[in-house]
């Protein structure tokens, strides 16, 4: 079986979980043998606390989930608190990948050298596809300029991360940008935005009126987006986007992908990951 590597880290498998999705690992205790993946990614951390958006934050839709969660976490500052007091993710035999979304620009090398420095971390995600408050709250990626500050800064800290970009945004520029500036990997892409609407008001669903898609029927915009952006770089991709089988995994693979992250379906299958981790282990094995 091929090796799967992201800098100096290596993987037991591609099989990965995506942030906002796996909650900070405990809450699929019991549900998910965790030696059977390749990674576990942990909730976006913010540098202060976040509530989150008022409700309503989550609806269901045919083959997909429209989410406006709002990145509520309780801030980095508690977050590294609780990694150097009680050293949660020792218990967990897989690679820990550590989502961050900074509030400014100078937030994620700050925030990567902080999370580094607290241990029990194998990798970190720069979301940059959270909102730039200094740029009236347009996302980091929607400046390729800023992506490549960004990374470039991160990059010197030598230490594996993947840049995690929105498929709202230029993404293929944005992916170029973040390789040349020094990224370790890309997770091609979040969420696709999307709306709906109350019958009985009106009005918008969602206070924010858009939300983010996901679930199975982005894959084939997610499939589109892994092909283009591999064309253009070298550096591994984590695709992220309806994968809900291991064949939808082995697509991405096909796609140019060197690692697939599992999202929306663990809502609903808790154990799907390990599913499909088993179930790309057999196809490799064929390979």
């Amino acid at each position: 079986m091929k090796n799967f590597t992201i800098h100096t880290l290596g993987f037991r498998n591609p099989v990965l979980t995506a942030s906002g999705t796996f909650g900070m690992g405990g809450e699929f205790d019991g549900l998910t043998d965790y030696s059977k993946l390749g990674g576990i990614t942990l909730k976006t951390v913010t540098p202060r606390p976040r509530s989150g958006n008022q409700p309503p934050r989550i609806l269901e839709t045919p083959c997909g989930l429209l989410n406006s969660i709002g990145l509520e976490n309780p801030g980095m500052d508690e977050v590294i608190r609780i990694i150097k007091s009680e050293h949660p993710f020792r218990a967990y035999d897989t690679n820990i990948v550590f989502s961050i979304a900074g509030e400014t620009a100078d937030d994620f090398t700050r925030m990567a050298d902080a999370v580094i420095g607290a241990g029990d971390i194998d990798m970190l995600e720069l979301n940059l596809s959270c909102p730039n408050i200094h740029a009236g709250g347009a996302t980091f990626d929607s400046d390729c300029a800023n992506v490549r500050a960004i990374v470039s800064s991160v990059a010197r800290l030598d230490f594996p991360f993947t840049v995690k970009l929105s498929p709202n945004q230029d993404i293929l520029g944005n992916s170029i940008a973040a390789e040349d500036a020094g990224a370790h990997a890309l997770t091609i892409s979040n969420t696709f935005l999307g709306m709906a609407f109350d019958r009985k008001t009106g009005e918008p669903y969602f206070r924010n009126k858009v939300a983010g898609f996901s679930g199975p029927a982005v894959k084939p915009m997610a499939l589109y987006n892994v092909y283009r952006v591999a064309q253009k770089v070298k550096i591994p991709i984590i695709a992220s986007g309806g994968a809900a089988s291991a064949g939808d995994a082995i697509e991405f693979l096909l796609a140019g992908a060197s690692f697939i992250s599992i999202g929306t379906m663990n809502f609903v299958e808790p154990d799907i990951a390990e599913t499909v981790a088993d179930g790309l282990a057999e196809y490799l094995r064929e390979k």
